[in-house]
């Protein structure tokens, strides 16, 4: 199969195909017997042959002689070729070698077995010899299929659990990284992988448990056997093969390479149309369809170009094993030729045939050998895409003592809090230190790009600081078990997403345990249950793909529902009435005034009359806390809390 690369292929499926080892080898031991049954027919042509074609040249020949002398009986005639033929038994049995007596004589063995003896070859006993060839053949054949079809079978089966395996995998390792890695990950780039590659490594397990196990078992049973009838012809076809694989090995390591970078591109069209789709409603409204086509139109061209480097290569080895299959033919057919010339190999009875459709058969299989190779090669890329996944490392995990927390307790604390985005100079937060008491509400403002939202983030853990700590009840969260510390919080994001599920099912997403009277006060107190019921299939209806059949303002009071139904002590309000008309703004701002009702709120806010009665308002400014206090503290202090409030009420009065 070659050499693959330690992040290739057998690094990303052994792991998941190691517990399966015991089918994978019944898989080799079937495709051996399959190999050893399917080939043995071939070695049934030299008693067939010998049955319908029984004269040879030189018996031909002394018969034509006795006929010519005068008086001689049939019988003394026959006497005299049995004499004479066992002289020549004789002079030969002195020149052959162990090897070869060995072999006559278990050819003669099975022969005897299968013709009887040659002597006694009757018109009527030939035809029933016939019979019983071809029922062995029959019978040899059926098994033959027998066992392929539960090795097709079981390989199959390996392939789908093992690539069902790798996907789930994927997903729960994506699923365990952090919104660092969400953040800056290309969707189309990781629907391709997800998708193609996981595709393409499903086909190429298939080929290797089919064809690189069948075939290359099938070529080697296959030479074994032509090697029993010729040997030294076979050494020769066997002493060439170098000629073959030499070549292939290094067209072969082009077509790795060029596999990456065909995938790479692959992924880039999907992600160029992910944009475009995604964002079809601007393409539109500025009539930038042209615009797009030809932005696509450059993306599909680099993948041609990077896609043909690795098809030359795979067409160049494709068109050098049928030369060198064809060539080599004909070479064997002068080599054996020349050996029978010159006495050296018997060309008589059917072994001859029996091997020339041997070497034939091992060609055949030869070729789809390197067929497979080269479809392997080309799934490398994928395979290797696939690693890069498993190989990002998660940046926020639990603690092997982490311990569960059962409540807020004394509240929040956030000391001396700093954290850089990977790849950034400029740190997003620093030295920001600040409490939250139980039942108090927070309220964050400031300017766009102060850090409000990786506030948010760093306090719901899909972030770990790189200075300082956030501390629930006195406790790091960095020393709490992830799940204990998610169920204390509930997150309502400025951008409402609904799964493509029911309305129902939508806002049991907080509590899936939660009875159909728990979704519907909870719904009472997001001020959406009145509209729900007046739907056509009330809770059940579907809200298609991210709830576009909801307005802003319906959306965002059912994820609220979603939120209430949670009961989580903990609220983290990001900006959920920024995106919404001054009515939808209303309706929703009612419904977070009543969630807010007894809980622990932590609240981004953009439009300031929203936060007016937070206990105290954070104002942040480039990543430090600017000022904190009330409304009326911030306001007498005239400084940058001041300017946003007089930015925003000015002319209206606050």
């Amino acid at each position: 199969m070659g050499k693959l690369r330690s992040n290739g292929l057998v690094r990303l499926i052994w792991p998941l195909a190691k517990p399966h080892l015991g089918k994978l080898i019944s898989v080799f031991v079937l495709s051996m017997v399959g190999a050893l049954l399917m080939q043995s027919t071939l070695l049934l042509l030299m008693p067939t042959w010998d049955v319908l074609f029984p004269s040879n040249a030189a018996r031909h020949e002394l018969n034509q002689a006795m006929e010519t002398v005068p008086g001689i009986t049939e019988e003394q005639r026959l006497g005299i070729h049995e004499s004479l033929q066992r002289v020549r038994e004789d002079k030969n049995l002195e020149e052959e070698t162990y090897f070869a007596r060995v072999k006559r004589e278990a050819g003669e063995a099975v022969q005897n077995k299968i013709v009887g003896d040659p002597a006694d070859l009757t018109p009527e006993r030939r035809k029933s010899v016939l019979w019983r060839i071809a029922a062995l053949v029959s019978l040899l054949a059926l098994s033959a299929g027998i066992v392929t079809y539960i090795g097709t079978l079981i390989a199959n089966k390996v392939s789908l659990i093992v690539v069902v395996a790798l996907r789930q995998d994927l997903v729960t390792h994506l699923l365990g990284l952090s919104m660092s890695y969400h953040g800056r990950r290309k969707f189309g780039d990781l629907l391709s992988r997800m998708s193609a590659d996981v595709g393409t490594t499903l086909t190429v397990l298939k080929i290797m448990l089919r064809d690189l196990v069948r075939e290359p078992v099938t070529a080697v049973v296959t030479l074994g056997f032509a090697f029993a009838i010729a040997p030294l012809a076979t050494l020769g076809v066997v002493l060439g093969l170098p000629l073959l694989l030499v070549p292939i090995s290094i067209l072969l390591r082009k077509m790795r390479k060029g596999s990456n970078r065909s995938l790479t591109q692959l992924g880039a069209t999907t992600q160029a149309m992910t944009q475009i789709f995604s964002g079809i409603r601007t393409v539109k409204a500025y009539r930038a369809e042209e615009r797009e086509l030809e932005r696509f139109q450059v993306v599909q061209q680099s993948y041609i170009k990077a896609t043909m480097k690795m098809v030359r290569a795979s067409a160049l080895a494709a068109a050098w094993t049928i030369t060198y299959t064809h060539v080599g033919m004909g070479l064997m057919i002068v080599m054996v030729g020349y050996m029978v010339i010159g006495g050296i190999l018997d060309s008589s009875g059917g072994g001859m045939l029996a091997f020339f459709m041997l070497i034939s058969a091992s060609y055949k299989s030869i070729k789809r050998t390197m067929k497979s190779l080269g479809a392997v090669a080309e799934a490398e890329g994928a395979c290797q895409r696939l690693q890069e996944l498993v190989d990002e490392a998660p940046d926020i995990v639990q603690k092997p003592m982490a311990t569960d927390l059962a409540g807020l307790g004394s509240g929040l604390k956030i000391e001396n809090l700093g954290f850089t985005y990977a790849g950034e100079d400029t740190p997003a937060l620093q030295g920001v230190n600040l409490e939250l008491k139980p039942g108090e509400t927070l309220a964050l403002v400031g300017p766009s790009g102060s850090g409000k939202s990786t506030l948010i983030d760093l306090v719901a853990r899909f972030l770990d600081p790189n200075e300082g700590s956030i501390q629930a009840d006195g406790k790091d969260l960095r020393d709490l078990t992830l799940h204990s510390w998610t169920d204390q919080y509930s997150m309502v994001t400025q951008a409402p997403f609904l799964f493509h599920d029911s309305i129902e099912e939508n806002i049991r997403y907080g509590k899936p345990e939660a009875t159909a009277e728990e979704v519907r006060a909870a719904c009472k107190a997001a001020d959406i249950h009145e509209f729900i019921e007046a739907l056509p299939e009330g809770y059940a209806t579907n809200v298609a793909d991210a709830g576009s059949r909801l307005s802003g303002g319906q959306r965002q009071r059912i994820t609220i529902a979603r939120a209430v139904l949670s009961g989580s002590p903990l609220l983290l309000l990001d900006e959920a009435t920024s995106a919404l008309d001054t009515e939808s703004e209303r309706a929703v701002q009612a419904s977070l005034d009543n969630l807010m009702q007894g809980h622990t709120s932590i609240v981004i806010a953009h439009r300031l009359s929203t936060i007016r009665n937070a206990d105290r308002i954070a104002v942040l400014e480039k990543g430090r806390l600017a000022e904190i206090g009330t409304h009326e503290e911030l306001l007498a202090k005239e400084g940058l809390y001041a300017h946003l409030h007089s930015l925003q009420f000015q002319g209206t009065e606050a």
